[in-house]
C-alpha cells in the first residue's frame, strides 16, 4: 500500500488482512455467509445509508432534556446538530455536538415542542436531517 504496509488475500480463503511493514496485524477480516474471492482490495470507501438517521429524546427528572442522534451505517458524520422549536415548520439550531460512537448524545436545555437532527461532515456540509419528532407530555 502506499504507506507501506501490505494488505493481503488469502486466495480461495475468505480471509484478509492487513499488516505494518514490520509485520503488526492492523486488521483481519473475512467474508461473511460462505463467500469467497480469490481477490482483495483496499480501497477508501464511505456509507451512506439508504435508511436515514434516527433520533430519541428522554427527559429527566427536572425537565432536561436529551437527544440521542445515530445513523447506522454512515461513515461522515463528523457531528450532530439539533434543531428544537415550538412547531414542525419552526426549527433552529439550539445544540450540536461531536459524533460519539455508534449514538451520541447530545444535551439540550429545555424540552422542545418540536425537535429534529442534523448529521454533519467534517467540513460542516448538511448530510442528512431527520423528520421532525413531536415531543410528548
Amino acid at each position: 500500500l502506499e504507506n507501506g504496509n501490505v494488505f493481503v488475500g488469502w486466495g480461495f480463503l475468505p480471509y484478509f488482512s492487513e499488516f505494518t511493514r514490520d509485520g503488526r496485524l492492523l486488521f483481519d477480516g473475512r467474508f461473511s455467509g460462505g463467500g469467497q474471492s480469490y481477490r482483495a482490495f483496499r480501497f477508501p470507501w464511505a456509507g451512506q445509508p439508504t435508511e436515514p438517521p434516527a433520533t430519541a429524546l428522554e427527559v429527566a427528572p427536572g425537565g432536561l432534556a436529551t437527544v440521542y442522534a445515530s445513523w447506522n451505517g454512515a461513515t461522515e458524520v463528523a457531528q450532530w446538530q439539533v434543531l428544537a422549536g415550538p412547531t414542525a415548520d419552526a426549527l433552529a439550531p439550539v445544540a450540536t455536538a461531536p459524533r460519539s460512537g455508534f449514538e451520541t448524545a447530545i444535551a439540550l436545555g429545555a424540552v422542545p415542542g418540536y425537535y429534529a437532527a442534523t448529521a454533519l461532515s467534517r467540513s460542516g456540509a448538511e448530510l442528512a436531517t431527520t423528520q421532525p419528532a413531536k415531543v410528548s407530555p
